[in-house]
């Protein structure tokens, strides 16, 4: 892969920029300097906590580099841009920042789960059993099963948090119904990217199943760090393989000639 020809470099965020409330050292001098080569930046998270334009004001404010709400494209967006139209009402399982992100895309919520026809759960740091059995409720009644994404884990400063993924097992088993991930790197998120990234890219990020499978499935340039959920290339598998193994996104710049 000639990394000279890349444009775009496409980041993940939790683990590659972030790590909780802190910043990764150097991430946003990094970017600074990817930025001020003349290369678009891009964030895509799985992350459906928050809205677009609080994760954009999240990473200027924890790493100093500032971005636009434009530049972030997250599960939950890309959770409501697939099935905006296509169901009448969603029962969520999630936090306020991801009821917002589908009204946003035009996606009518419900509170009462026997008029839901399809369920959308992502990342709820204050989920409660009654949610879980209503989102089972609603599956069992026959709603559509939508998960904002399948990461089992989330990078703490402390250690792995349960993701989604681990969430949505949790009603995939009650129900046997197993959910339709929109996140990375499954096609709703591909799908919204041909908006988005024009010619060669990067992708980086922290997961290989996530963020890595998605550059290769676009057939974009690869670049793992160190700083997330992966600690060592020993962990990646095969098919996952990166192009460029870096310790952090402060080292990135300079494989990029930059």
């Amino acid at each position: 892969m000639n990394l000279d020809a890349i444009e775009t470099v496409v980041c993940d965020i939790d683990g590659v920029v972030l790590l909780g409330a802190t910043a990764i050292p150097g991430a946003g001098q990094a970017l600074e300097k990817i930025r001020g080569a003349g290369l678009e930046v891009l964030f895509i998270t799985n992350n459906s906590t928050k809205t677009r334009a609080t994760v954009a004001d999240r990473i200027a404010e924890i790493s100093g580099y500032a971005t636009a709400p434009e530049t972030i494209i997250s599960s939950g967006w890309a959770t409501g841009w697939h099935i905006a139209g296509k169901v009448n009402q969603a029962y969520v399982v999630g936090t306020e920042g991801l009821r917002s992100t589908l009204r946003e895309t035009g996606v009518t919520l419900t509170d009462d789960w026997s008029d839901a026809d399809a369920v959308v759960m992502g990342l709820d740091f204050d989920l409660t059993f009654r949610a879980l059995v209503e989102a089972t409720l609603a599956v069992q009644n026959g709603a559509a099963f939508y998960a904002t994404n399948s990461d089992r884990s989330f990078p703490t400063p402390e250690g792995l948090y349960p993701g989604a993924g681990a969430l949505v097992a949790t009603v995939e088993t009650a129900t046997g119904v197993s959910a339709i991930p929109c996140g990375k790197p499954n096609d709703p998120m591909r799908q919204m990217l041909a908006d988005f990234v024009d010619g060669d890219a990067m992708m980086v990020g922290d997961r290989p199943e996530t963020d890595l499978a998605l550059g290769k499935a676009e057939g974009w340039a690869t670049a793992l760090v160190l700083t997330g959920v992966t600690r060592t290339i020993d962990e990646v598998p095969p098919e996952y393989q990166p192009d460029l193994v870096v310790e952090s996104i402060a080292d990135l710049p300079s494989h990029l000639g930059v």
